[in-house]
């Protein structure tokens, strides 16, 4: 018997709330298990978007505030990606990887958003820098009476 598990019947279980289903598993096959992959695949499903909402937020509330904490006792990680399940059947979760580094002017867009918010987050930098366009930055510099050449 393989070790591998289909990752569409691991999250079919995460979404079903089976809280035994890691129990189930053998120690070759709980290994395989990668809590903190199913921790970002379980932050992002298809649907609308009240859904894609709290799936994101349930999942950041319950598992990632203390995840590298959490990380060293995968059964309670999947006990708590369980609760994360709004109990509504299979969801379609997408992965989302990280986004890859701009480089030239949008370094300047971002060093200044760092300037603009300096106690913003790395994500919530990003976040930030996606919201802002070239012509907003220029507006904010000639507001704090800069020239508006980044």
């Amino acid at each position: 018997m393989s070790d591998k598990i289909p990752l569409n019947a691991i999250l079919g279980a995460l979404d079903a709330k089976d809280y035994g289903f890691y129990d189930k598993l053998t120690p070759e096959q709980q290994k395989t298990v990668a809590p903190f992959l199913l921790n970002r695949y379980m932050s992002i499903v298809k649907g609308s978007n009240d859904l894609a909402a709290y799936y994101l937020m349930a999942t950041n509330q319950r598992v990632n505030t203390q995840y590298f904490e959490l990380a060293r006792h995968p059964k309670l990680v999947w006990q708590l990606l369980c609760t994360v399940s709004p109990g509504m059947g299979k969801q379609f979760h997408q992965w989302v990887g990280h986004k890859k580094k701009d480089k030239g002017n949008s370094n300047k867009v971002r060093k200044y958003i760092e300037q603009l918010h300096p106690t913003a987050k790395r994500d919530e930098l990003d976040w930030l820098c996606t919201q802002y366009t070239e012509k907003d930055i220029k507006a904010l510099d000639q507001l704090y009476g800069n020239d508006g050449k980044l």
